[in-house]
């Protein structure tokens, strides 16, 4: 029996060949996440340009050192002037020292002289004439707007890793290039874009990406139970499901409705400009299977259909019929939503390998199996989490599509043994868990 690492491949292998490369403005990437497709080098170093990372005062670094070389020469001879004050935690006041202007953020100041300081906001580039930041909290008067300012002398300096002393230059000061530099590579192919990963690419000036292509897609839902006039009709929750996850990935798509009519099935998808088709229901072992019997009508499809070794999920189909790619999903609705979580998501992705779509962790359960496990099968139950452990929410049954609604994770209990060389295999009393809400 195929298992469910085999049938990924597979339907990877139908949906990969539909992406190719497209570069979209920034704008177009916000809402959904995409697979960036090439390496990303930033143009520009960033930050720009010195800047402070506080607000204070610009100043020289020598003009500090010559302060403080006054302040010593004052205390050494007794003198108890305004240019040397030692204070009671041990630090000296050094100054006062002119201040001469004002350099606000987005503007650039004029140059400082020696022996002066400037007022700085953060963010603010540092003028022509000083390599440090001195905080307006380790001044006085300690606001904006004197014309002059003391300084206290710390017994220990700001900057990490310097000697003690009146601070250094690049004390509180950005430096050009601090975060990323000119070529830089900041983003690499492969990448799943975060919106960290986008806040990157606009701070770095790049204003559009290189991604994977989405491929549009046609949900069909197939079987007369589903049609409006059906005696004993239901609901259809499969294509709003669906739609649901491809939209939010990003993925235009159209729905359709068909009943147990096979040749109605290849006309209508013959006639879509979808790239693939993404079916439910139909793929069983009952009389009216409508995918199953459209593929024997269409003498160039090549869909497998295959048992899987999972539950819920277990009927699934690949390949092409009716001149499209297509998927065949199960119809019972949780059936519908773990196979599109396994196999869809990840291909949409760009996931070719064992990388998990979604959020990977490994949680005890709080009150052990409520049913047995089935032999060799990968079960996927959905749960909540709470801070007793993983609460099972319903049973394993595939229609019970309110539980569903109600977790916060897809459980995976594997048939293995804990550790084995399985990506859902547990990990001691772990068991392997996506968030999923």
């Amino acid at each position: 029996m195929t298992t469910a690492k085999m049938h990924r491949v597979r339907v990877f292998e139908t949906i990969a060949p539909l992406t190719e490369t497209q570069t979209l403005p920034l704008s177009e990437l916000l809402d959904a996440p995409r697979r960036l497709a090439a390496d990303v080098a930033s143009p520009i170093d960033v930050p720009g340009f010195d800047n402070s990372s506080m607000d204070g005062y610009a100043v020289a670094a020598e003009t500090l050192a010559a302060a403080s070389t006054a302040a010593s020469a004052s205390m050494a001879a007794g003198a108890g002037t305004a240019t040397a004050d030692r204070s009671s935690a041990g630090s000296t006041r050094l100054g006062p020292i002119p201040v001469r202007g004002r350099v606000a953020a987005g503007a650039r100041g004029d140059k400082v002289e020696p022996g002066t300081a400037v007022e700085i906001m953060t963010g603010a580039p540092l003028p022509e004439g000083t390599d440090t930041v001195i905080r307006i909290e380790d001044t006085a008067p300690g606001t904006f707007g004197a014309a002059a300012i003391t300084i206290d002398r710390p017994a220990e300096t700001p900057v990490p890793g310097t000697p003690a002393g009146p601070p250094g230059p690049g004390a509180f000061v950005r430096t050009r290039g601090s975060d990323v530099r000119t070529g830089q590579i900041v983003l690499t192919a492969g990448t799943m874009l975060s919106p960290a990963h986008l806040g990157v690419a606009a701070a770095c000036g790049v204003g559009a990406l290189p991604v994977l292509s989405l491929p549009r897609v046609l949900v069909v839902s197939t079987g007369d139970e589903i049609a409006a006039e059906a005696a004993a009709g239901i609901n259809d929750a499969n294509s709003v499901t669906l739609s649901a996850g491809l939209r939010r990935l990003g993925v235009e798509t159209e729905v359709a409705f068909v009943p147990d009519d096979p040749q109605l099935l290849l006309d209508r998808v013959r006639g879509s400009e979808a790239d693939l088709v993404i079916s439910t229901g139909g793929i069983s072992k009952g009389a009216h299977e409508v995918v199953k019997l459209a593929a024997e009508l269409d003498p160039d499809s090549d869909v497998v259909f295959e048992p899987i070794a999972m539950q819920p999920g277990g009927p699934q189909g690949c390949g092409r019929l009716a001149d499209h790619a297509w998927v065949a999903l199960p119809g019972n609705p949780v059936s519908t939503l773990i196979s599109f979580e396994m196999f869809i998501r990840p291909a949409l992705l760009g996931l070719a390998g064992d990388e998990a779509p979604r959020e990977v962790a490994h949680h005890r359960l709080a009150h052990g199996f409520d049913e047995r496990p089935p032999v060799g099968k990968l079960q996927i139950r959905r749960a909540r989490l709470t801070e007793a452990g993983l609460e099972f929410v319903g049973d394993s049954r595939s229609h019970l599509l309110h539980s569903y609604a109600e977790a916060t994770h897809l459980v995976f209990v594997s048939p293995d043994e804990p550790g084995a060389d399985n990506p859902f295999s547990a990990v001691d009393d772990r068991l392997m868990t996506w968030k999923i809400a």
